[in-house]
């Protein structure tokens, strides 16, 4: 074998063994998973009765960040023993700010959604939607639609 198939080879196994090392590992058995998606049933009071709503999560603790539905905008998450805490960049509308937080017990399933709004400084509206998420495969969240 000459120099150059020598070097190519060993070339191709320190690429793939880089690959081997860089490809999400798979959680211990027994461990919940680290990068996985929550599909979220929550109810939500509008108008003086109760509405269930649908939301579905993609959640990756490796990297702490995750992002809803499309993931137009991915955010940063912390963990805390079982509880994770999502939140969202705030939105400004006008003088209006609207603040997003998730936190979901990770033993129990149970998730909260709140949503505070401020005008200079004075609350003007918490929206909570609290249910329960179940966990589903993964979908990266780096995903191109096409």
């Amino acid at each position: 074998m000459g120099w150059g198939l020598r070097i190519c080879g060993a070339l191709a196994a320190a690429l793939l063994a880089g690959t081997a090392m860089a490809a999400p590992r798979a959680a211990p058995k027994g461990e919940p998973p680290a990068r996985f998606d929550l599909e979220c049933t929550l109810q939500h009071m509008v108008k003086q009765r109760m509405v269930s709503v649908r939301t579905h999560l993609r959640v990756d603790l490796e990297q702490r960040r995750w992002c809803e539905d499309t993931c137009e905008t991915v955010n940063e998450l912390t963990l805390l023993a079982d509880v994770a805490t999502l939140a969202s960049r705030p939105v400004t509308e006008g003088p209006v700010v609207t603040r997003r937080t998730l936190t979901i017990n990770r033993r129990s399933g149970r998730m909260k959604d709140e949503r505070v709004a401020t005008l200079d400084q004075d609350t003007v509206m918490d929206d909570v939607r609290e249910g329960v998420c179940r966990v589903r495969r993964y979908t990266d969240i780096d995903r191109k639609l096409f």
